[in-house]
């Protein structure tokens, strides 16, 4: 090999040393990709453990569509034994997702089934029908407690998004997102909800599930 041959040879070298450098720092510089996943420690499969939850796809942040819908609220009726009907009108959101947490937002707001401080810190909803709906602490920390107050704060919530969101048919209530055996000892929530049981109906729709007269059997 001659003294040219060498030189180039070397020349080659360092450019492909260069470029491997080069390469490897840009590789670096790159952001990490961010998963669309939530987590919460709770029960699957009988383990214990962080499971992944996969929520329905949202949109961007920076996406707006203009208009509003109507929405029907379950709240506390005045008696405190049951639930009513109160029908409100929102601004229109891009996904899902993004309605869901408005409805709970104002659910927040107008029901006193739910103690006073609570917030909501987001939803997810899974392509099998079942919205998880993670509050914070103050949902268990100032919950009155009692088997009826648990009820209403559970039904509350899921006859109002079941009745709005076609989608949804089960809902599953965490706390700081975690999943809890109660709110105060009574109902087990670590199993998700559908909608509440007859006697906690709003009045006008157990009428509208009671049988005529007329076509009761003699």
């Amino acid at each position: 090999m001659t003294k040219n041959d060498v030189a180039v040879a070397a020349v080659v070298a360092v450019v492909m040393i260069a470029s491997a450098v080069y390469a490897t720092f840009w590789l670096l510089d790159q952001p990490v990709p961010q998963t669309t996943t939530a987590e919460f420690s709770g029960t699957a499969g009988g383990k214990v453990g962080h499971v992944p939850i996969q929520s329905t796809s949202d949109t961007s942040d920076t996406e707006s569509v203009s208009g509003t819908i109507q929405v029907k609220l379950y709240i506390l009726a005045g008696s405190g034994q049951d639930l009513a009907t109160d029908d409100q009108e929102i601004p229109l959101e891009a996904s899902l997702q993004r309605q869901a947490k408005q409805v709970v937002k104002l659910l927040l707001r107008r029901s006193a089934s739910f103690p006073r401080g609570v917030e909501l810190r987001e939803v997810f909803i899974t392509s099998q029908g079942v919205a998880y709906v993670d509050f914070s602490r103050e949902l268990v920390q100032n919950h009155p407690g009692g088997s009826s107050a648990e009820e209403l704060t559970v039904y509350s919530l899921s006859n109002t998004l079941i009745a709005n969101f076609p989608a949804i048919k089960m809902v599953k209530i965490l706390v700081e997102g975690r999943e809890i055996p109660s709110l105060a000892g009574h109902l087990d929530l670590t199993l998700p909800y559908g909608r509440g049981p007859e006697y906690l109906k709003p009045a006008s729709e157990r009428a509208e599930s009671r049988p005529e007269s007329g076509n009761e059997a003699s």
